[in-house]
């Protein structure tokens, strides 16, 4: 009887860990986290036949992307002398994953060419977004997705490890006011309305990348149109309440390109609650933040 009674209570808890697990595995989709682009797979009739990767073709060539709680950004540092803006370009939005091998995403904003892109779709149709599905191989460590139907080859990207703890600061923020101050005090609270500018930044496990899209408030021929937007890495100390972010390149506007952990720009942190929070930068020796304060809130 005892024996009996020992199978069940131990088929109980299997079948316990494995329900919990499946609930966890369905609530972050496998695909999270940070990704470095480091090749093209080339398709003939979506067979994959040959792989080139970036370190042998363009070393300085830079793309990471991020899926974090519904939320995407990525980012590249391949910029067009011809256009107003001289950085690179990349695109914000919502995602989904449907399967292992499918994933929709509504491009809502972005930097460079594809945020123009994305401003001229929306404004055309009167869309909320563009939205793109890709043909995905999800896998731990490294992922696959070809872009349209007919594309005869898929970008290739790797897991980035991670480099911090996860902490309260890790999500997908986006900055609603700014404030001003003078001596250390608050003289001056403004919003930002989304339809004029977006800034929006995402932050995980010690990488974060950031995008400002500024189509709402430039003309399409003067570098502002571009936005700017960024990728580096970070730490955070909930003890001091201090965030540091070391820049490592840009998009847009942006073309500052850095060493990782060389260029450090300090900021404090005042947590009003786990989904909103003031970033007051700090001076430092390369960049002159004091005086500004940001109040991000966390996206849902």
């Amino acid at each position: 009887m005892k024996s009996k009674l020992l199978i069940i209570v131990i088929s109980l808890v299997a079948f316990s860990c494995a329900k919990n697990q499946k609930n966890k595995d369905e609530s972050k989709p496998m695909i999270e986290g940070f990704w470095n682009r480091i090749g093209t797979i080339q398709l003939v009739n979506d067979v994959p036949v040959d792989t080139i990767y970036v370190k042998d073709t363009d070393p300085n060539f830079k793309q990471v992307k991020v899926f974090k709680d519904g939320n995407m950004i990525w980012i590249n540092n391949q910029g067009d002398s011809l256009l107003p803006w001289k950085g690179g370009m990349g695109g914000y939005g919502k995602f989904k994953v449907v399967s292992l091998d499918s994933i929709s995403e509504l491009n809502t904003n972005g930097t460079g060419w594809w945020g123009a892109q994305v401003k001229n779709y929306k404004d055309s149709l009167n869309a909320p977004g563009l939205p793109v599905g890709l043909k995905t191989n999800i896998e731990d460590k490294v992922y696959s997705q070809k872009n349209f139907p007919e594309a005869e080859y898929a970008e290739f990207w790797e897991r980035m490890p991670n480099l911090e703890e996860k902490s309260k600061i890790d999500g997908a923020w986006k900055r609603v006011y700014q404030i001003a101050y003078v001596n250390g005090i608050a003289v001056d609270t403004t919003s930002v309305p989304s339809d004029a500018v977006l800034d929006v930044k995402i932050m995980s496990n010690g990488h974060y990348t950031y995008q400002v899209d500024q189509t709402g408030m430039a003309e399409p021929d003067k570098p502002q149109y571009g936005g700017f937007g960024g990728y580096g890495t970070f730490k955070y100390d909930s003890k001091k309440n201090m965030l540091i972010e070391y820049g490592e390149w840009g998009s847009g506007t942006s073309t500052n390109m850095s060493p990782p952990k060389t260029n450090p720009i300090v900021h404090d942190i005042q947590f009003y609650n786990d989904d909103m929070f003031l970033q007051i930068g700090k001076d430092t020796l390369e960049v002159n933040q004091s005086g500004r304060g940001l109040v991000y809130k966390r996206i849902k």
